[in-house]
């Protein structure tokens, strides 16, 4: 049930994000303003409050947080589809609205839906896969490697899959169709995903059992009590306070880890827009290139990138890790300028 409950789940994610940049693309007449805006609103937003969701996630019932974090970011989605949907059949009667001003807002609303419901899965994410596989296992180091290899298949094949399935609905129809494709997906995802999840949670017993994991977790007070008892402010300060207290020792946490420098290197691949995100969907669909093909083309990335782990696993046994890490680095950088090459 944990798998299925994950497939659809990834399923719904791989869908919505391949679908968003061709969206937003032709909301805006293919420019690629709009995809930019959103880039930066999600990783911004993940940026500066993953500690406080990964705080919410430690201090809450599992149940809580797996079925808010399904809720909101199925709503979400599923809430955005439809103003994508009115936008795209009526884009020329809203367009002349408040001098324009209604698209604008269209826009706005289009983005921080997509970014709530971002926020809502990496939530998930982190529960599911960082949290309950844990605990279902047994903490058993084995089983529990099993379970995160097998998670990271069905990650691997959805993401060849989903945007495929989407791509050829959006090509074949219209985008009108793709967003109540993608709207009745989540509709359906969500209902079985609540009870899947709901029936593990009672399944396993130890799920119900969450150790305290800092000092108001276990004291008497309300949380608000405690935060006027700490500070000696009032309660919207001293909130906001701890708030950016959480924010601090989440940051103090990860720099203090001992692969934090090697984790930085690893960021500053992203630093580079040639990763198969969404600028460089929204990039080469504004080059001609259909929604069709950039499916099928991210189908065959995900291909590669299954690859890549079998090749990992090889080059390890043959060249040990540091050797392994410089081959793969030496390989990526030829890959990259390939593409520069190319543009």
């Amino acid at each position: 049930m944990i798998y299925v409950s994950g497939a659809l789940s990834m399923w719904g994610d791989r869908m919505w994000h391949f679908a968003i940049s061709v969206f937003l693309i032709e909301l805006y007449g293919r420019n690629l303003l709009l995809t930019a805006i959103f880039g930066l609103v999600v990783a911004g937003s993940v940026l500066l409050l993953g500690a406080l969701i990964g705080d919410w996630v430690d201090r809450n019932p599992r149940n809580k947080v797996a079925h808010a974090s399904l809720l909101v970011q199925n709503i979400s989605v599923t809430v955005c589809s439809i103003v994508l949907m009115l936008v795209f059949l009526y884009k020329q009667w809203i367009e002349s609205i408040w001098d324009g001003w209604l698209t604008v807002v269209c826009y706005t609303v289009v983005i921080i839906l997509a970014d709530v419901a971002n926020l809502a899965s990496t939530a998930l994410t982190i529960a599911i896969q960082r949290d309950w596989i844990v605990v279902i296992t047994g903490y058993n180091r084995g089983h529990l490697a099993g379970m995160n290899a097998t998670m990271r298949r069905i990650d691997q094949v959805t993401n060849i899959l989903a945007p495929l399935a989407v791509g050829q609905v959006m090509t074949l129809a219209s985008n009108v169709i793709g967003c109540g494709f993608i709207l009745g997906w989540n509709l359906v995802s969500l209902i079985v995903e609540f009870i899947f999840l709901s029936r593990v949670y009672r399944i396993v017993p130890a799920l119900s059992v969450k150790p305290p994991t800092s000092l108001t977790d276990s004291c008497p007070l309300p949380l608000s009590g405690a935060l006027l008892v700490i500070t000696n402010l009032p309660l919207c300060f001293g909130r906001f306070r701890w708030l950016l207290s959480t924010c601090k020792d989440g940051w103090r946490a990860y720099y203090r880890q001992d692969v934090f420098l090697a984790g930085m290197g690893l960021a500053f691949l992203y630093t580079t827009v040639l990763g198969f995100d969404c600028i460089t969907t929204g990039y080469a669909y504004t080059q001609g290139i259909s929604g069709s093909l950039l499916s099928l083309l991210m189908g065959v990335s995900a291909i590669t990138g299954l690859m890549g782990t079998v090749m990992f696993t090889k080059l390890r046994k043959a060249y040990g890790l540091v050797n392994t890490g410089i081959i793969s680095s030496c390989l990526h950088l030829f890959c990259l300028l390939l593409c520069v090459c190319s543009v």
